[in-house]
């Protein structure tokens, strides 16, 4: 799927109540940053081979590192096609049933962020 439509399957998420976003505006961006900042390190190692027990995991990261780049793209334009066909997935099952934009499932403060 990669190669074919560039979607790179989304794994994970990190969800922040609204309360604490609104009591603790930086708190979104502050995650984000230590979550880039450890992919960042990670990455590095595994372009320098520095990784010293590599799993299967790792090793499909380095393949999709020739393909795009950036094996775990963060934020949302690197993964806006995804998430758009996540979106209408949810719409068509039911599972969301009023309209969503990509941008109003993300904190104001990472909308432009990439990692």
């Amino acid at each position: 799927m990669l190669r074919r439509r560039g979607h790179y399957p989304i794994n994970h998420t990190i969800v922040i109540k609204d309360e604490l976003i609104a009591k603790y505006p930086d708190l979104a961006a502050d995650v984000f940053h230590a979550f880039a900042e450890s992919k960042r390190l990670y990455v590095e190692r595994l372009k320098t081979g520095k990784l010293e027990q590599p799993t299967e995991i790792d090793e499909m990261h380095k393949k999709v590192m020739t393909i795009t780049g950036d094996p775990l793209p963060y934020g949302i334009e690197p993964n806006r096609k995804v998430i758009e066909e996540l979106i209408r997935h949810a719409r068509a099952q039911g599972i969301v049933t009023k309209s969503i934009t990509v941008e109003g499932l993300f904190a104001p403060s990472t909308r432009a962020l990439v990692g």
